[in-house]
């Protein structure tokens, strides 16, 4: 009786924080397509793959200055309230700077320079983030990062093109313009958080292996814009930009429900409802598969339709966006086993299939995009993401003692 009362109790408050994270994830997704059509239609896919190369790049360095925090805070927050919070963004500032000097020296691309500040901007917000997941306030959050920043994000672009025309430092200043509000807002309404830094090293070992892991994932994921900007040329990049957006929206299903799952995993594993836990990811998951496949399955017999919106240029990319799509709802199907283990404390799991998975995808990539352009990038992203989301399942299954699919 206990067990289905708890369960009930957070069933409930798990859909009702899920709806929340579902309108604001959908908001932030449809603006950043509307983002990106706007930046092919006005500035072309040779700018905005320039964007994407660099703010790529951006991405994978954020996730060394924000260190694992992000998944620290969340891991933390319901044992020790804001007792980390002062000491994780103390942190993120220094290896910014770290990080940013350093890349300034070895780059000498001036638009990749430019945009190199945005790291700890986009590493300061994914902290933000964390402190929102772990109070529930899901709502508060995407109001802010989808909607508002969005809207300035894309009023900034379209602004600045009548004013200098197609130049590729309007599309990254009105991206500044965003970051800088969204992250002024975010400070502003948590500042009563903030308090005095406590150094904790054993709050550092929890995160620090999430670093190299989150790092890896990363890799997996945007190793292919990088490859492809390198050995083809910036509108291939802009063309393998869409299909990644476009076939992300498959992936932000499974976005949404880690929003709200990883910190309800923390809770419920810090309070030893192992049990509600269980049913919680199994029935969830289940969910999650039957909704993917349908709109993986839409997706796919309407993918050149999708792609004209952008562009009859972005056509070419009907293959890709069909294999990224494939990969995305294996990776959706199983659920949030990373975050099954790594909000129990059970991080370097993670980290080791994350290392092995990203050697096998960059190796994919150097030996495919020369032959088959991004479709060969594609490719090996699905491989790469089925791969690591299996092993994922397989480890969870095992540890947790739990079954989702009745023969695997």
């Amino acid at each position: 009786m206990f067990l289905l009362n708890a369960l009930k109790k957070n069933s409930n408050e798990f859909i009702l924080k899920l709806i929340e994270s579902f309108f604001g994830k959908m908001s932030f997704m449809v603006f950043t397509l509307l983002f990106a059509l706007i930046c092919t239609r006005l500035y072309g896919p040779e700018i905005f793959g320039k964007y994407t190369y660099a703010f790529s790049l951006v991405s994978l360095f954020m996730i060394i200055a924000k260190a694992g925090l992000d998944n620290g805070l969340m891991y933390s927050i319901p044992k020790n309230n804001n007792k980390h919070i002062s000491f994780s963004f103390i942190v993120n500032i220094l290896l910014s700077i770290v990080i940013v000097v350093l890349l300034y020296v070895f780059i000498q691309d001036i638009y990749i320079r430019w945009m190199l500040p945005l790291i700890w901007l986009v590493s300061a917000e994914r902290l933000f983030f964390g402190i929102y997941r772990s109070q529930g306030k899901i709502k508060e959050y995407y109001f802010i990062n989808g909607f508002l920043s969005m809207i300035i994000r894309i009023g900034s672009i379209v602004g600045l093109y009548y004013v200098t025309g197609e130049n590729e430092y309007s599309v990254a200043l009105g991206v500044y313009i965003s970051f800088i509000f969204s992250n002024v807002v975010y400070y502003i309404k948590n500042k009563k958080n903030f308090g005095e830094v406590n150094v904790d090293k054993e709050y550092l070992k929890y995160s620090i292996p999430l670093v190299f892991a989150t790092m890896m994932s990363t890799i997996i994921n945007r190793i292919d814009i990088i490859m492809i900007g390198n050995m083809t040329n910036e509108s291939y990049v802009g063309i393998y930009e869409i299909t990644f957006l476009v076939s992300n929206s498959v992936a932000s299903l499974l976005i949404i429900f880690n929003t709200v799952f990883a910190p309800k995993i923390a809770n419920l594993y810090h309070s030893g409802q192992i049990e509600v836990l269980q049913k919680l990811y199994v029935v969830s998951t289940r969910g999650l598969a039957i909704v993917a496949l349908i709109i993986t399955v839409i997706i796919i017999m309407n993918s050149e339709f999708i792609l004209s919106v952008f562009g009859e240029d972005i056509v070419e990319g009907v293959t890709a966006l069909n294999f990224r799509s494939i990969g995305q709802f294996i990776n959706i199907a199983v659920g949030g086993v990373w975050l099954m283990l790594s909000m129990t404390g059970k991080t370097k799991f993670q980290l080791y299939a994350n290392i092995f998975v990203c050697i096998v995808n960059i190796s994919l990539n150097f030996i495919l995009i020369p032959i088959y352009g991004i479709n060969g990038a594609a490719f090996a992203s699905m491989v790469s993401i089925v791969l690591i989301n299996i092993t994922g399942y397989f480890i969870v299954s095992r540890l947790f003692k739990v079954k989702v699919f009745k023969y695997i």
